[in-house]
């Protein structure tokens, strides 16, 4: 049926008709099918997704229309998804129109850089440049090369002679600190011809990654050669600390750096030694005043110490932290661990006991330590209906569901989102409970984060595709609990999921990866929209799971951190850093989004035993040890865990 058909039927059902309408002429005006859009405009006029097709018209003739038809309708949507989005698509045509006067009254507070410059070029065009100048300046001194509606601004910039040396290292600096190498022997035109040859030897060490920085200790002390050494050595400690550091104490007393910034140069060789797990990290942990260290310096400080582990240490580091971090679950179990192998049991006994009280990881292992049940304290969701309904009234609400219905769900996340934005504590229990209403779970996950409704297990932790998972578990032999845990992780089981790297759906799967398993499994695959289908999805994902498991000796562990980062960073972290206890190694790697999601997957693991009504394993025997020769520390070994509610806790299964 087409668009005029469908129209025909809308009077028998209005709202799904309108919807379809609507739905075939969002798809053809995006194929550039402009027909269908117009027929739309002149049947829809009423429904509530009417604006979108008004935006979509607008946006296509935005060189066009008057400036009062889109000021207008840019006034009256404020509040959409849309409407920054088709602002500043608009101000950008006017500068290509050179529509100087019309870009000075409504572009005066954008921010997109493009319109910026448009901005600045139509006060150079209209002759307003007074007070122009820092505007010119800010928009060049950024280290990457600007969009070329910035080029007359910047010739302008010239003329006026306002780039002096001290602004063009500046952005020479800038441009290097951001590993735009090759633009800084662009912009070295703008120094003093007797300065530019210092570029010319950056650029050489970056090149080199910084290897051969011992020859600076022959520069001369100049401004020039303090950020060039600067900048080098905070670099080269990243893949080389142990040389970095050596460099430093050689040529550290030619230098006058002001104390700061000697101070910053101290703390980074400091952090990058301690995460390569570098044996000097100690000393120069202690070379950084104490003022200086920061909590994101002693947690790496600590992870140094547990390396080894050096219990005393990893207790002393502890002591030096913020209160707000030292009391984070994950500090007060290493606390504990420190004083337990220093053989003060009774206080660790006791800080373990608090924190077995919190249903995350950290408070799983510390019951697991004292061989207690785990306290998992469930709170039914509770929202009025009168409140759901309040909630789903917004013109907000109403826009992202129905644009959900109409299969427009990039939009609908949109409208969503801003929607959140808005709302208070009530609000967000209210959008938890509608969005588990429009089957949203992940929608219903981040609105419980953020109204810190925690208990409430039976949103927090959805049983959607429980069927799919349990059946693919059984012909893989992979743990089911383990395998939501996961998907859980992965994408709050959103089943429309697009990562920014383009992994795809409920399990997070690279199109490549499809692939491969799909030739190698002999599974259908179509292409990468195919991942977006729940089930084909799963099977991919449990699949890949499956091959991991092979690899890694059914270790929870090593396959979710090589599902995360992928199978060869775990062989080689595995090869660095040799650690026999599970939950040392994990603590101790580099990736710090591996670091946090392993623990989270194995919390989660745990939730979901209990969700699924199956016996409830131990986070501890779901993390054997890395060395079959060693036991993996004095933990007692029990395989399940009774579930009790004998206290609310204070976090509870993690930050999401």
């Amino acid at each position: 049926m087409g668009l005029s058909g469908a129209a025909g039927a809308a009077a028998e059902a209005p709202e799904a008709a309108q919807r379809e309408i609507f739905s075939r002429a969002w798809q053809a005006a995006g194929s550039g099918q402009r027909g269908e859009l117009e027929q739309a405009l002149a049947s829809l006029e009423g429904y509530l997704l009417y604006p979108y097709l008004q935006y979509e018209d607008l946006r296509e003739r935005r060189g066009r229309a008057t400036d009062e038809e889109m000021t207008g309708f840019l006034e009256a949507h404020a509040d959409w998804a849309f409407a920054e989005g088709l602002r500043s698509a608009w101000l950008g045509t006017m500068a290509q129109q050179g529509r100087w006067d019309s870009l000075l009254a409504y572009a005066r507070d954008a921010s997109a850089t493009e319109v910026r410059c448009a901005y600045a070029h139509a006060r150079i065009e209209t002759g307003r440049t007074e007070g122009l100048l820092p505007l010119a300046q800010s928009l060049w001194a950024v280290g990457r090369s600007q969009p070329e509606e910035c080029d007359p601004v910047f010739h302008w910039l010239y003329q006026q002679g306002g780039v002096s040396p001290g602004l063009a290292w500046q952005r020479i600096r800038l441009a290097m600190e951001g590993g735009q190498a090759r633009f800084s022997l662009y912009l070295k035109r703008f120094l003093p011809e007797q300065d530019q040859f210092w570029v010319d030897r950056w650029y050489e060490q970056d090149s080199r990654g910084y290897h051969r920085l011992d020859r600076a200790g022959k520069w001369p002390d100049t401004g020039f050669s303090r950020d060039i050494i600067d900048h080098g050595l905070k670099r080269l400690a990243r893949t080389d600390p142990d040389r970095a550091w050596r460099v430093y104490r050689s040529i550290e007393g030619r230098f006058q750096w002001p104390a700061d910034v000697r101070t910053a140069i101290l703390r980074e060789l400091a952090l990058w030694s301690a995460v390569a797990g570098d044996p000097g990290t100690r000393a120069r942990m202690e070379a950084v005043p104490a003022a200086a260290r920061d909590d994101r310096l002693l947690e790496w400080w600590a992870r140094h110490e547990l390396s080894g582990p050096a219990w005393p240490e990893v207790r002393r580091v502890i002591s030096m932290m913020s209160p707000s971090t030292a009391d984070d679950s994950r500090w007060r179990y290493w606390r504990a661990r420190a004083l337990m192998e220093m053989g003060d049991r009774d206080e660790a006994s006791a800080l373990l006991g608090e924190l077995a009280d919190e249903a995350s990881y950290h408070g799983f292992l510390a019951a697991d330590w004292l061989n207690l049940p785990y306290t998992v304290c469930p709170e039914p969701p509770a929202v009025a209906a009168e409140d759901i309904e309040r909630l789903a009234n917004r013109a907000d609400i109403q826009r992202s569901v129905e644009l959900s219905r109409a299969d427009v769900p990039n939009w609908s996340r949109g409208e969503w989102a801003l929607a959140m934005r808005r709302l208070d504590t009530w609000g967000l229990r209210a959008a938890a409970a509608l969005a588990v209403r429009e089957g949203w779970p992940d929608r219903a996950i981040a609105a419980l984060g953020n109204s810190g409704d925690r208990r409430w297990y039976e949103w927090r932790f959805p049983l959607d595709y429980r069927g799919t998972v349990e059946s693919h578990s059984v012909d893989l032999g992979i743990d089911p609990s383990w395998a939501m845990g996961l998907m859980r992780s992965e994408s709050a089981l959103a089943e429309d999921a697009v990562s920014s790297a383009g992994a795809r759906g409920l399990m997070q799967l690279m199109p490549g990866t499809a692939r491969r398993l799909a030739r190698e499994h002999g599974y259908p695959y179509a292409g990468r929209s195919q991942l977006m289908i729940a089930d084909d999805n799963i099977r991919f994902g449990m699949t890949y799971l499956r091959e991991l498991s092979d690899r890694f000796g059914n270790n929870p562990v090593l396959v979710s951190g090589a599902y995360n980062a992928g199978p060869n960073a775990v062989d080689r972290w595995l090869q660095d850093r040799p650690i026999a206890e599970p939950a040392i190694w994990v603590e101790t790697l580099p990736y710090f989004e591996t670091r946090d999601y392993i623990p989270r997957v194995l919390a989660f693991s745990t939730i979901y035993d209990w969700r699924l009504q199956r016996p409830v394993i131990r986070v501890s025997s779901r993390m054997p040890a890395l060395d079959s020769g060693s036991a993996g520390g004095t933990m007692p070994v029990v395989e399940t865990a009774e579930v009790v509610c004998r206290a609310a806790g204070r976090s509870l299964a993690g930050r999401d």
